[in-house]
């Protein structure tokens, strides 16, 4: 979600960089450890013309020494030569734009400038502070000097010292320092290209994609409050230039435009990843939600079958239950009115859990024989010795009779039967 935004406020921010360092004034700043030594000389040159420095010298403190220098250079120089070419572009005065130099400092030093610059407006009011400059910047001080090419000078710009007593990193006497572009202009650049390779990072490591775009959001976080801090100081310089008592409304708002843009911008890079972040939260929630609830289904749909089965289970016992129960009292009805078949059914199971499948059907052949014996023929005439002559037709193996023994009581019975109808026909 946050690739495209990377990649489009990157490029701004790439873009916005590259326009502050390349359209930026050439500009040199000085470092002081103390007050210049009160014999040098101070020379700004750009080829076309020279600009000797005149300042109040001061032996307290540095950033007194820095404030007479900047005044001056702005009121008697910077002013005067604004002034003429407002003049020349209007048309009150021939000639072309002539290039200037104008002065700034930063810190406590401009700090007091800005309430000189206020106190100037309110000479003889109550508002008006006075400024211990003894006191501020005593052993550090900077100052930086802005080059304005109105005039569209070729030749290098420099600043040439016979003294540099008491600045910081200073060449040698008579040597000079060269104006050039400070590359501080490309911050919002490096910003906006550290977040499109980490958006291009989290793309391709997309298990380390949370805690790669946590680095992204907190550097444009620290990038916007950094920027944040000093793009109202940027705007009060611009405005204190443009402003009583130098009137410089040449000097350049290029600084304090790309400031703000580049602030702008890493603000809605950290609103964008802050609404990526809650939507990714939202998102894994619901899914979350999701899985449960498709578990949730999925537990309950087996515990169903499960009750389903339980059920179906418990009623297939209750039906063999019902039937075995059914089943038990016709056998014990049937035990009671045939005694002699109850002992053949219990002598039937004890035979039958004994015996192999061989003498299985051997006993039902027996059975078979016994049940035609048992029945009385319709010729009285029948010899009592024709039943145990079928059953010695399929009388079982010698091996197997003495398991066969209860079917033998068996054959007893039918042969007294037999012997009684006998008896009763000879009556009749």
């Amino acid at each position: 979600m946050l690739k495209v935004p990377s990649f489009i406020l990157g490029g701004i921010l790439i873009l916005t960089g590259l326009v502050g360092y390349l359209a930026q004034d050439l500009s040199l700043s000085i470092k002081l450890e103390g007050p210049w030594a009160s014999d040098a000389e101070y020379v700004l040159s750009d080829g076309d013309q020279d600009v000797l420095l005149d300042f109040m010298p001061c032996d307290d403190s540095a950033g007194e020494n820095v404030w007479w220098i900047v005044h001056k250079v702005n009121e008697r120089h910077a002013k005067q030569i604004n002034a003429d070419n407002y003049a020349r572009s209007s048309g009150r005065m021939e000639g072309e734009p002539k290039s200037f130099w104008y002065a700034s400092s930063t810190g406590e030093t401009l700090k007091g400038m800005l309430q000189e610059s206020e106190n100037y407006s309110n000479a003889g009011t109550e508002k008006y502070e006075s400024i211990p400059w003894a006191e501020i910047g005593v052993d550090k001080a900077k100052i930086r000097f802005i080059y304005n090419n109105m005039g569209g000078v070729d030749g290098p710009v420099t600043l040439t010292s016979n003294n540099w007593e008491n600045v910081i990193d200073a060449p040698e006497a008579g040597e000079s320092l060269e104006f050039g572009k400070s590359w501080t202009a490309f911050i919002p650049g490096i910003i906006g290209l550290i977040l499109i390779l980490l958006a291009v990072a989290a793309d391709k490591a997309p298990n380390a994609k949370k805690h790669i775009m946590h680095v992204a959001v907190l550097i444009a976080l620290l990038g916007f409050l950094s920027i944040a801090k000093m793009v109202f100081g940027a705007f009060a310089e611009m405005s204190w230039w443009r402003s009583e008592p130098y009137l410089i409304y040449e000097a350049s708002s290029l600084k304090p435009t790309t400031m703000l843009l580049s602030a702008g911008l890493l603000l809605i890079y950290v609103i964008l990843c802050v609404v990526s972040f809650i939507t990714a939260r939202k998102e894994m929630a619901a899914h979350a939600a999701r899985d449960a609830a498709k578990k949730a289904a999925v537990l309950k749909k087996a515990s169903k079958r499960e009750s389903l089965d339980d059920e179906s289970r418990n009623d297939s016992k209750k039906n063999s239950t019902a039937k075995g129960s059914k089943s038990e009292p016709s056998k014990e009805k049937d035990a009671k009115k045939d005694p002699a078949c109850a002992k053949k059914e219990t002598e039937k199971k004890s035979v039958s859990s004994d015996a192999t499948p061989k003498e299985e059907k051997a006993a039902d052949k027996t059975e078979t024989v016994e049940k035609l014996a048992s029945t009385p023929s319709k010729d009285s005439k029948v010899k009592k010795d024709d039943a145990p002559k079928a059953s010695s037709i399929d009388e079982p193996s010698p091996e197997k009779k003495e398991e066969d023994k209860p079917s033998t009581e068996d054959k007893v019975e039918p042969k007294r039967n037999s012997d009684k109808s006998d008896k009763e026909e000879k009556k009749e």
